[in-house]
Parts: structure tokens; sequence; C-alpha cells
């Protein structure tokens, strides 16, 4: 079409879509053209803002306008944070007003009982103006004249001094020579004076942990395929050590499109990959064709790799470097360079990821016409979706993932099934009869999904290193000691997120215990907050206690539970199914106690909805100022529930 006008005027489709809604991530609508019907999601629309690149041309229709797009539909009420200071200044200064206006009123009182019963006798000598008509009209003006004289008494001033105060503390914060960051010669930036004050009031710190805790910066660091694993670093009398600058890299010379910023000291996967072994080369297959990187070849024989996330973007360049070069793709196919020949791979169908079912898919047609399924994702969905003959090497990649998880290594797990050209062709069809659907579209597609991404063949595991930010240890030494509290909100896996705390020094080997909360039911989760408890506080609270007098009573007003000191140094972890029990109504006091009784807290496997809702308990009971730092769209609900 490009700048054919006269095809675009023939153009005569019709579109039905949804009504305009907040859903970034969804999006439902059917065009019908010439008797076809094409189905519509978010990958097919461009939002409010967006700008679209490697593209030539490209004709589009506006769907959503004005209050109607998503952006404007996600504004929301905008909150002002306010400081204890502007609260107690606005209140003092209301008080302050009040009490002025009572003088007032009373001298205005005063002066119309006088007036009515002496002054009027003596208009010959002090005579009223034409407009004052009685007492009572005199008694008005004269509470107004009162008010303007006495109106010294509001400390107008207050504000611009307070505010004053508040620029020249930014202007410290933004000198200050210990905040700034030589590699990128940033300095500090306070971008308000309204909350600066606040940061020495805090009292605990919720933080995310991959680009905040860490440099979200990924590097692929190790892998188990087939049950053996990769990665790991030896030296000459066969010890495992660990990789420094010294240490020999493996050679990718072979491979003329490899990056040569990549780094790998295991010779064995190489060696692998040379020999054909079958079950690398599809884990190395798997990874290069379903991702978000885009290829960009500027020179000629040299890619750069883009990617929507640094996960992805580190497996895209491992599966390059062993062999397997995602080269371009378009909306039918993905062309791949497979140890130095290229091969054309038919995209059939793609299986979004999403946080329900945390993995994501792809179908292709191979040049050998075999109809391949690849997934990746999280293990905990994985490992029940894998068929029964897979038993023994699921169990020997869990053993991995561990190990992994120990050293604080992001984790996904790979497989693959082959599918039978009918029933590829049965289960299409049913995919499109979802697709089409513009009625509960989102839970027909899943249902379908899970007909075909069941007896999975397990490939291995990937291990991605996500190094911590300098000084991250330190700087959680030195918020212990001023006795702020450290939680951290993440979506990792549980093994991953304890291994990050300790790096870190939120947790440490001398503390009295560490409990994990799992449960998988109500009573459960409640026995294992009590004996948290009963551990940390082993006398029994007395009757009058506040937070005693509160699981009998029950307030529908929330109360401000009391700082509790513990019999020693404990650590919590939770999950995120856990969470979900934990954080109703008759168990969230026994988790913020729990919580709060303990030196660190780490909650693993969360939704951005958890994350917000543990920051909304904390202010909602302890009345205390918080922080909340983040890096992603999934931190946004944690940091404006700081307030």
């Amino acid at each position: 079409m490009e700048n054919n006008l006269q095809l675009l005027s023939a153009f005569d489709g019709k579109m039905r879509y949804e009504s305009p809604n907040n859903k970034l991530d969804k999006f439902t609508g059917i065009l019908t053209y010439k008797g076809n019907s094409y189905f519509l999601d978010q990958n097919k629309l461009l939002l409010r803002g967006c700008v679209i690149r490697n593209t030539d041309w490209c004709y589009g229709l506006v769907i959503y306008t004005g209050p109607g797009t998503k952006l404007m539909q996600n504004t929301g009420k905008t909150f002002f944070k306010r400081t204890h200071m502007d609260r107690l200044t606005n209140i003092l200064v209301l008080w302050i007003f009040l009490f002025l206006g009572s003088i007032c009123f009373i001298l205005a009182i005063g002066h119309g009982i006088w007036e009515n019963r002496t002054g009027y006798y003596f208009q010959n000598f002090l005579p009223w103006e034409e407009y004052v008509s009685s007492s009572f009209v005199s008694a008005t003006f004269v509470f107004w004249s009162y008010f303007i004289i006495l109106n010294t008494m509001v400390p107008i001033s207050l504000y611009v001094s307070v505010e004053i105060i508040r620029l020249g503390n930014s202007c410290y914060i933004n000198w200050d020579q210990k905040m700034f960051y030589g590699p990128k010669n940033a300095p500090a930036q306070a971008r308000t004076t309204t909350l600066n004050e606040e940061l020495g009031q805090v009292k605990y710190v919720f933080s995310d942990k991959t680009g905040t805790l860490t440099q979200n910066v990924m590097i692929f660091n190790k892998c188990s395929i087939n049950g053996t694993m990769y990665g790991a670093v030896y030296d000459k009398s066969g010890k495992r050590v660990q990789a420094s600058e010294t240490t020999e890299k493996v050679s990718f010379s072979y491979n003329k499109l490899a990056d040569p910023k990549f780094s790998f000291y295991d010779m064995t996967l190489v060696e692998a990959v040379k020999r054909g072994d079958r079950q690398v080369h599809l884990f190395f297959l798997s990874l290069s064709l379903y991702h978000t990187v885009m290829s960009e070849e500027k020179v000629e024989g040299e890619l750069v790799y883009q990617a929507q996330s640094p996960d992805e973007g580190a497996l895209g360049t491992a599966a390059r470097n062993f062999g397997f070069v995602f080269h371009y793709r378009t909306s039918e196919i993905i062309v791949v360079v497979e140890m130095g020949e290229t091969k054309v791979y038919q995209l059939l169908a793609i299986l979004d990821f999403s946080n329900v079912r945390k993995r994501m898919s792809v179908i292709v047609r191979t040049p050998e016409n075999r109809i391949m399924l690849f997934c990746k994702g999280a293990d905990t969905t994985l490992c029940q979706l894998l068929h029964p003959s897979c038993r023994a090497i699921r169990d020997v990649t869990m053993g991995h993932l561990d190990d992994f998880a120990s050293e604080g290594l992001r984790t996904l797990m790979v497989a693959y099934r082959e599918l039978d050209n009918s029933f590829f062709c049965a289960w299409s069809k049913k995919h499109n009869e979802a697709c089409l659907s513009l009625v509960n579209r989102e839970n027909k597609i899943s249902s379908v999904y899970e007909k075909i991404e069941k007896d999975l063949m397990l490939l291995g595991a990937t291990a991605i290193e996500d190094k911590l930010q300098d000084g991250v240890p330190e700087t959680i030494v030195t918020l212990n000691k001023a006795k702020i509290k450290m939680w951290i909100l993440t979506g990792d896996k549980q093994e991953t997120a304890v291994n990050i705390a300790y790096a870190c020094n939120i947790f440490d080997n001398g503390m009295d215990g560490l409990f994990c909360v799992d449960g998988n039911d109500h009573e459960t989760i409640l026995q294992e907050l009590s004996s948290a408890i009963d551990k940390m506080k082993p006398k029994p609270l007395l009757e009058s206690d506040p937070i005693n007098n509160c699981f009998t009573t029950k307030p529908k007003v929330p109360f401000r539970i009391p700082e509790e000191v513990p019999n020693g140094n404990y650590g919590l972890v939770i999950n995120g199914y856990s969470l979900a029990y934990a954080l109703e109504r008759n168990l969230e006091v026994e988790l913020l106690r729990t919580a709060c009784l303990c030196k660190g807290v780490i909650c693993c496997r969360m939704t951005p909805l958890q994350k917000a809702q543990v920051v909304e308990l904390v202010k909602r009971y302890k009345k205390v100022v918080t922080l909340a730092i983040g890096d992603g769209a999934n931190d946004v609900g944690m940091i404006k529930g700081i307030l």
C-alpha cells in the first residue's frame, strides 16, 4: 500500500472493539474485511505517546481519543504527598484562624451591645454612617474591622520561611559529593522540596530487588541441559572456583556472528554444541526463537540486539554466541542462523506471557516440516506441565535450580513439545474462535493455551547473574544501625531472594532464627505466624494490651500498633501465594506483628498489587514515615501507596 492512497481510501473494513478502559496490557477487538475476521489484541495497539522504530511506513486507525485513551484512563486521582510538618502547620493555622474569629466575634458582640444600649444615644456626637441602619449592622462591620486589625496573629510568613529552608536543604542534597555517581557523571537531584525533610524520619524501607538492589545488568552465567550443569569453573586440580579476570574464557572463533563482549568459562558446553548434541541444540534454538529482542545489522556481519528487558537480551545473546543467531523476524517467519546455516521457521502462534501463566510459548514449523512448541517460564509453573517420563531429569534439574538460586541467580525453565499436524489444526481452530470472541476473551484464550501447553519435554534451565549495586551491603548495615527496617518485595524465586538478602546483610548467619511462611490455607498460615510470634515474644501478653484487645473487640477504625521488642534477631520469608491469605482482614494484623518483630522481611513471588497492599498495611497500622524504592512498572503501585 505504502504511497498508494487510492487503496487506503478504498478500505471498507469494519472494526468492533471494547469500550475505553484503563488496562494497558489488554485489548479486545475484531476487524472484519472482505468477509474475513481478524482478531486484534494489545500487540496491535499503539498507545498514546508511543514511538515507532525500525518501520518504513504504516497506516493506523484512531480508536480512542481524549479522555477515552488508555493513558488518560490511567491518570486517576492525583494525591499530593504532604509531610507531617505540613499537616501540623495547617492544623495550627486553622486553630489560629478559629481563635481569631472567636475574638473578633466576641468583640463584635460587645460592640453591638454597647451601640444598642449606650452608643445609640450619642449619635449627635458619634453619628452612624449612612449605610449603618442598626447596631447589628454596625457590629457586623466592626467584626471585619477587628479581623483586619488582628490578622497579624496568623503566621502566614511561616509558610514562606519553611519553603526557603526546604529549598536550601534541596540544594545541599544536589551539592552532596558523596551522592555523586562518577561512572554516569550524575549528581543527586532533589526533584521536590516537599518531602526531603521526611527522609530523616523514615522507619521502613520497601525495596524491589532487580534494578534496585541489583544492577539490572544481566549476564548468562550457567545453565542446565538434559540433566547436565554447565558454567561452573574449575582449576587445574579439579576444585571449583569463582571466575575472575585471569580465568581463561571460551573462544567463539567458530562463530563469526558472536558477540565479542559475551564471556563464558565452561568449554564442555561449546564441545557439546560442536558435536551436535540434539538436546543442547534444541535448548539454544528455543532461546533464539521466542523473545522480545529486535535485531539490527548496522554493519554487515555485526548484529546489534535491543531487548525490552535485560533478561531477554542476555538469553538471546547467549544463544547467539553458541551458534544459534536470531537474525530477524516478520509477522510470519523467524530467521535463525544455526551453526552458520540460515534457516527459516514459519511462525504459527505466540502464546504470550502473563503474571498468571508465568510462562510464554511459541509454535513454529521447522524447515523439516515439523511443528514444534517451545516454552519457557517459572519452574513452579512448568514442572506441573511436564510429561511423566521427565520425572528423573526434572528432579536433577530442580536440584540445579536450587544451586543456581543459592548463588543469587535468576532462573527460567525451558521445555518443548512436538505436535501432530492434525492436533495442531484442530487446536488452531479453537484458538481462532477464542481470539475472535469479544466476551471473556482472556479466559477463553487461557483455556485454549492449557490444552496445548501440556506433556512438555524438559530441555533444561537457564541461570542469569544480576550483580549487586555498589555499596548496597554497607548501606543496609548503616540503615540497621539507625533502626530502619528493610523489606524486600520481589517477584523472584524464594531461594534467589533469600540469597540476595544474605549478600545485602539484610539477613546474617548470626540471627536467632529465620521463619518461612509457606502455608497453603488460612489455618496453616495462622499457626505459622502465631508460632513465630510466640518464639520472638514467649511471655504472654496482658489482657490490657491494645493489640490483644484488637483481636477481641475488632474495631472498625484501624488502631496504631505499638512497637514490640523481640528477644533476638529474626528474619521472615513469605511467598506470594501465602501472602494472599495473610493479607486478609483476619490475618493482616498477625502478619504485620510478625514482620515488625523481625530484623528483615523478604516477600517473594509477589504481584504488583500485593506490593501495594503490603505498603498500605504498614501505613494503616504503624502510622510511620515509609520509603518505597523501585525501577519498574510493577513498582508503581507500591510507590504511589506511600502517602
